[in-house]
């Protein structure tokens, strides 16, 4: 197997912007999904980066993503907001919702926004350490417009493999918890068969309901315990029904409509009224410290608190590079052409389909 191609973020840049650029996208909605995969794969978060950009190519051109959505608001109360996001990508309809919610939360010390009609919206943390940035505890999470992961114990698909993320002030290196519902996202498990590494049992069962080994063969994601699979289904009903659609359950991935596009739910809280900002620094501090000074079962594994080493990873690959694996690099060649993978992705060598 090759080795993976080291892919500076300005090249990832330059490739995705490349791709977008075949769509009438209005110029803040294709930075905001650009900026979001860059930022994924620079955070090693690959299974939400790059590899995501061939299915947001395909819902552009089946008209699944609106290019030029006009998102607006359906109910705007002091701390309530719901926007009708007229199928924006994620990002953008993310990115405004929680900005959104900031404001709002700035005023009223609280507010909670729920998006309909959207789609993928990528890194929940990513917009969980918005709010940490302007000071202020956010909460989101996201349903699917399609199940893919069983519940606890089950052998069939019947829940969304949901995002959950909490955003905490830390100074520069907010704490930042973003996990799935399932033992780990799907995208972790694409990325792994991109790798070709075998993935574990517990995360994923084959079309006939049995553990597999290989990535490719995974049809349905298995559930983190019957506590994920709670957490899943919370998620679809925060983000379906709650904002007046359906559960992910009885989605349709093909409709391009109100009732079958994903829903977002963001909830943020100003800190500040309930605590005195530099006595909260001071304690989540002292807590980290002690967390830190735990005793290892590996002295030479640090023990990271979460959102630590996503800042880690982007020191190193800002400095490194980005490390692609060659199937992956292969397959966007297979969709995009090799021309323009071999422009942006990798000009000091050729693209091969056939190894």
């Amino acid at each position: 197997m090759n080795p993976p191609i080291q892919v500076s973020a300005a090249q990832l840049r330059a490739f995705i912007t490349a791709v977008l650029a075949n769509y009438p996208l209005q110029s803040e909605v294709a930075t905001a999904i650009t900026d979001h995969l860059v930022q994924a794969n620079l955070w090693g978060m690959d299974s939400h980066g790059l590899q995501q950009i061939m299915g947001y190519d395909k819902s552009l051109r089946s008209g699944r993503i609106n290019p030029q959505p006009k998102l607006h608001i359906q109910t705007d109360r002091p701390t309530m907001i719901r926007i009708e996001a007229d199928r924006a990508p994620g990002q953008y309809a993310g990115q405004i919702a929680m900005k959104q919610a900031i404001t709002k939360a700035q005023e009223m010390g609280m507010a909670v926004v729920g998006v309909t009609n959207s789609n993928h919206f990528g890194m929940a943390g990513y917009y969980t350490r918005m709010a940490a940035a302007a000071g202020m505890i956010g909460f989101a999470t996201s349903d699917t417009n399609v199940v893919d992961l069983a519940p606890y114990g089950g052998k069939e698909a019947r829940l969304g493999n949901n995002p959950f993320s909490w955003g905490i002030p830390n100074g520069d290196m907010p704490i930042v918890l973003d996990m799935a519902a399932g033992t780990v996202s799907g995208g972790k498990i694409k990325h792994f068969g991109y790798q070709g590494l075998p993935i574990p049992p517990e995360w994923g069962l084959t079309a006939a309901g049995e553990t597999t080994s290989k990535a490719q063969a995974v049809a349905v994601n298995q559930a983190a315990s019957p506590k994920g699979a709670g957490m899943a289904l919370v998620a679809d009903l925060l983000c379906g029904p709650l904002l007046g659609t359906a559960a992910a359950l009885f989605k349709t991935k093909s409709r391009h409509d109100r009732m079958n596009g994903t829903g977002h739910f963001f909830w943020v809280m100003d800190l500040t009224v309930w605590s005195d900002p530099e006595e909260f620094a001071e304690r989540v501090g002292d807590a980290i410290a002690t967390l830190k000074q735990t005793p290892r079962l590996d002295p030479q594994q640090p023990i990271y608190f979460p959102g630590e080493l996503e800042v880690v990873t982007e020191q190193t690959r800002m400095q490194q590079g980005i490390p692609v694996p060659y199937a992956l690099i292969q397959d966007l060649a297979r969709h995009f052409g090799t021309d323009l993978v071999n422009q942006h992705l990798m000009p000091d060598l050729s693209i091969s389909l056939s190894d």
